[in-house]
């Protein structure tokens, strides 16, 4: 039923503070950053490998993590572990007799699907189950296409990963609102640079690589198409 550990989840009160001690002091490598409204939380993982540590930080008072903090202080809020089949794995162990943290299984981090024992199942422990998507979201890194979507106000930027740090990302691109008009400047080999973004990580919403999804090319290949080269070889150029 259970593969291996995925991550240690760590609650906090603040993730761009708590990531200056795990990144820029321990050298943990800082990989996506996403806000989970339904649970009340934002996330930041970081590490590579197959284990990773998840820094959760509650969005209000409301949340169950920020009940955790109230009683206890930041740490160790959860270990999760991985199952193929996470409705199987909650169906056997429902049938065991074992009960459940809230609903299960429910949307997670990343397009998984998880579940949570409740503690006095586990020793006091909270035991988290994850099934990744059949689609692994990558981790992103400087010099690759990536959609960047961010919160308050509603954005989304499409263009070069510049660099990635706790306390945002840069990247060299455009507005996704303005993509159809930008491309067809370009088409027409008129002059249009991009701009070149921080984006700071309390308006970061989530961070992808730009993939083709289903039927849909990425932003990328429709570029390619049109002109005949991607946008980093673009942005050379016409620099």
């Amino acid at each position: 039923m259970f593969r291996k550990i995925d991550h240690i989840g760590i609650a906090v009160r603040n993730v761009a503070a708590s990531a200056r001690l795990w990144s820029g002091r321990l050298g943990m490598p800082l990989g996506e950053i996403e806000t989970l409204a339904s649970e009340g939380v934002r996330v930041a993982f970081l590490g590579r490998g197959e284990t990773h540590v998840e820094l959760i930080e509650p969005l209000d008072g409301a949340s169950p993590v920020a009940r955790f903090l109230e009683r206890r202080g930041e740490g160790v809020h959860h270990i999760c572990v991985a199952v193929d089949d996470i409705e199987t794995a909650v169906a056997t162990l429902r049938a065991e007799g074992m009960t459940f943290a809230g609903e299960a299984p429910r949307p997670g981090a990343g397009g998984g699907r998880v579940a949570f024992l409740h503690p006095k199942e586990t020793g006091g422990v909270l035991l988290e189950l994850s099934q990744k998507p059949a689609v692994v979201t990558l981790r992103v890194a400087p010099g690759e296409a990536v959609l960047v979507y961010l919160q308050n106000p509603k954005e989304k930027f499409w263009g070069i990963l510049r660099d990635a740090a706790v306390w945002g990302v840069t990247v060299e691109g455009i507005d996704l609102s303005s993509f159809e008009s930008w491309l067809a400047i370009v088409s027409q080999g008129e002059t249009a640079h991009a701009t070149t973004a921080l984006f700071p990580s309390h308006r970061i919403e989530k961070v992808l690589l730009d993939r083709a999804t289903g039927d849909a090319e990425s932003l990328e290949e429709r570029l390619r198409k049109r002109i005949g080269t991607g946008l980093a070889d673009f942005l050379d150029r016409v620099r």
